[in-house]
């Protein structure tokens, strides 16, 4: 219990019993801060950090110190070149835009529905093994690979073995979210046809990876689309379902399948179950039950508020968010296997690491696959109630 009258829990968080227990004594968690938490924890302006492959270096080194030393678990992304999350679109061409307080962005490329068979003819006569050297982002991304081999010895991987953007956010971002949508409605014609090219695109591209790695038996997918909870299920069963469970087919026959969105996908996650998706990580207003009722065998990474909660709130919150979602696993039936204990979407810029020590700390404590969790914990009231904490319109 508690040392403190204020807190309802002494997060007393041993870093190498985690990493030796997590995953077969207990529910695993996990967490990755990506450049925009690297920028705002050191004061990095956004663009510099973007632009510059050395002041990357630099920031991302600084900030794994620091996470190391706090945490005990190095938790900071280590990407060749860090982009933000536009590499994969950035190959369709496009300027991009860089500020001083946010993640660099495209220009659109398809300025009008009907340039869209234009980019087709132009992407289309493109060699496979070429995607991966098109636009400007990725002979920057080659660069730093060899860099980062020469420093390191550590050998280039290519950009997208292991997952790519969605092809519903890889579209708004050649289109601007904004003409996207509203062109599925004005323009379904030439939206078909700009949904169907990024998805043979993306699979060249993925198979370029895979060759480049060596890697091409590899089975499992992930895709990362935000831009799907701005959908329709309808509307993403028509344009986007068909492609997306396309490439699961081809790149993770039997493997995991995952998606993931920042966005609410309460009323996708029958559509998702249906393209075989194998594994979520999808808005916090979605609880555990919910999926659960309909995907039963569905994996969740998930379901902690990644901004009411693990950045705004307090310790003790985010232990009860935790715990919310172990009891609704234990509820429905399911397997705590099912469960890998984290924020449902991506880490805020700023939220602070004893908040995340928070987080693994309560998948440890209370997450035991043999149930035997201190009855003066279990006995502590949750004060998590995910409709009352989360303000997230669907």
């Amino acid at each position: 219990m508690s040392s403190t009258s204020t807190n309802k829990y002494d997060i007393n968080f041993d870093a190498e019993s985690y990493l030796a227990g997590a995953g077969h004594e207990f529910v695993p968690a996990t967490a990755a801060l990506d450049g925009d938490w690297v920028c705002e924890h050191l004061g990095v302006p956004f663009d510099k950090y973007y632009r510059s492959f050395d002041v990357q270096q630099e920031a991302v080194a600084r900030a794994r110190e620091e996470v190391v030393g706090a945490l005990g678990i190095d938790i900071v992304h280590d990407k060749c070149y860090d982009h933000g999350v536009i590499l994969n679109a950035s190959l369709f061409g496009g300027e991009v835009r860089y500020h001083a307080t946010s993640t660099p962005v495209l220009t659109p490329v398809v300025e009008e529905p009907a340039s869209v068979s234009g980019l087709a003819r132009r992407i289309d006569a493109i060699s496979d093994e070429g995607l991966l050297h098109e636009g400007k982002l990725h002979p920057e991304y080659w660069e730093a690979a060899r860099l980062v081999e020469q420093r390191t010895g550590k050998r280039p991987r290519a950009p997208a073995s292991e997952g790519i953007k969605g092809v519903a956010t890889l579209c708004g971002q050649l289109c601007g979210i904004t003409s996207f949508l509203m062109w599925l409605v004005t323009d379904p014609h030439e939206m078909a046809e700009l949904t169907a090219l990024v998805a043979r695109t993306m699979k060249r591209y993925i198979r370029a990876s895979r060759a480049f790695d060596g890697a091409e038996s590899a089975d499992g997918l992930a895709f990362a689309s935000d831009l799907t909870g701005l959908m329709s299920p309808d509307t993403y069963a028509e344009f986007c379902a068909p492609h997306d469970r396309d490439l699961y087919e081809t790149f993770a026959p039997n493997g995991e399948r995952y998606y993931h969105a920042d966005s609410n996908l309460r009323n996708h996650v029958q559509i998702l179950a249906d393209i075989g998706v194998t594994t979520v990580n999808i808005g916090p207003m979605i609880s555990v039950s919910h999926i659960l009722s309909i995907a039963p065998g569905m994996h969740i990474d998930g379901q902690v508020p990644p901004t009411q909660v693990l950045w705004r709130g307090s310790t003790d919150l985010v232990v009860d968010a935790v715990r919310c979602d172990l009891k609704e696993i234990e509820a429905a039936g399911a397997d705590l296997s099912q469960l890998r204990v984290c924020t449902a979407g991506s880490i805020n810029p700023g939220t602070p690491i004893e908040n995340i020590r928070a987080m693994f700390w309560a998948a440890q404590t209370f997450g035991r696959f043999d149930g035997e969790v201190d009855a003066e914990l279990n006995a502590v009231p949750i004060e998590f109630e995910r409709a009352h904490v989360v303000n997230q319109v669907s």
